[in-house]
């Protein structure tokens, strides 16, 4: 089967229709990239007290890039891209906060590197794993300066992006057919509390290599593919618009000349119509919260997912056409030393004297 990209550079398929396809991306390197989320309160009314630890279906989410890489005729480089910079300054609150997301990004890198070499050794001319620095070089309201040209330029368009943004921050608020006025109140009323979401949009344009100053990246001279979940398809659309309102003014905006690529854009649809996150599912059990997934902190097994009816697919999947459940299951259970390890060896070098 043969897939192409539209008109944009943008490719949406579900998952199964990466297997046995002809997809070519012109000799781009892949990249894929990953956030550290906010902390979350376990309990109503207290301090925020749950982190995004390492979870055994993480790595599902980067594992389309072995699908489309087999199917190329030259090895591309794997960029497993971190956006911990951004998530340091907008969704860290404190020192303590900032060292665990630290730690847990830099076990992820860890982890997905082993996890590659393992079970997909000569997939990738070489894995990466790179913490974006662009998004930190300039002013934040450079960022929300780009985002108003933006909006200027394409106003029913940045209307819908809106309404996406407010819906991921918000969704209870914005789930429903019709917006209420509530809801109309919020977005005229309340935009600031968005403005940390239009920051962060827009950096996706750095994060995922479309624009870059120099030094970021060793780049690839044509460019990138960048792979993600459904909801990239809203920060795609921002990309989209950035890089056309960049063209001609990115010395005006940023007071420096940029690097710009032409990239391509593949979306993977899950079967669920809001999928979960793959920093990790939370479910709420009365007043309570918690991680909902496999972690080694909790020792649950992986028949854990088999039972799950949101988390089980995904999982599936990889069963079924890239890594077998006793393999992975293996792999899974001989980590467990090195993860606990690895984070040991954090908490030392880090000084964090919480129980996490």
């Amino acid at each position: 089967m043969n897939l192409k990209f539209d008109e944009n550079g943008q490719l949406v398929v579900k998952r199964e229709e990466l297997k046995n396809c002809a997809l070519d991306i012109g000799g781009r390197d892949i990249i894929i990239g990953f956030n550290e989320p906010a902390f979350r309160s376990s309990q109503q009314d207290e301090l925020p007290d749950l982190d995004s630890k390492l979870n055994a279906r993480f790595v599902t989410y980067f594992l389309p890039a072995v699908e489309v890489a087999k199917v190329q005729p030259h090895r591309p480089r794997l960029m497993l891209v971190s956006g911990l910079n951004v998530a340091l300054k907008w969704n860290a609150h404190t020192e303590n906060e900032k060292k665990i997301m630290t730690l847990n990004n830099n076990i992820k890198f860890d982890f997905l590197k082993e996890f590659f070499n393992r079970f997909f050794p000569d997939s990738f001319s070489i894995i990466e794993c790179i913490v974006a620095q662009d998004p930190i070089k300039i002013d934040e309201e450079k960022l929300l300066e780009l985002w108003k040209m933006i909006e200027k330029k394409y106003p029913a368009e940045i209307r819908q992006i809106k309404l996406d943004l407010a819906r991921f921050k918000n969704p209870k608020l914005f789930n429903g057919p019709v917006l209420s006025d509530e809801a109309e109140n919020y977005l005229k009323e309340q935009e600031s509390d968005l403005y940390n979401s239009y920051k962060y949009a827009i950096a996706h344009i750095m994060v995922l290599g479309d624009i870059n100053f120099e030094g970021n990246y060793i780049h690839n001279p044509v460019g990138y593919l960048s792979i993600g979940g459904q909801q990239e398809k809203t920060f795609n659309a921002i990309r989209k618009y950035a890089t056309d309102v960049l063209k001609n003014n990115s010395l005006n905006i940023f007071d420096r000349p940029i690097i710009q690529k032409d990239n391509l854009k593949l979306v993977i649809e899950n079967k669920e119509k809001t999928p979960p996150p793959y920093n990790g599912y939370y479910r709420k059990n009365g007043d309570r919260t918690f991680l909902d997934e496999v972690t080694y902190e909790n020792d649950c097994g992986l028949d854990f997912y088999g039972e799950h009816k949101k988390l089980h697919y995904e999982m599936d999947y990889m069963y079924e056409n890239l890594v077998s459940k006793e393999e992975y299951s293996k792999f899974w259970n001989e980590y467990k030393q090195r993860y606990f390890d690895l984070k040991n060896r954090y908490k030392e070098a880090y000084r964090i004297d919480v129980n996490f």
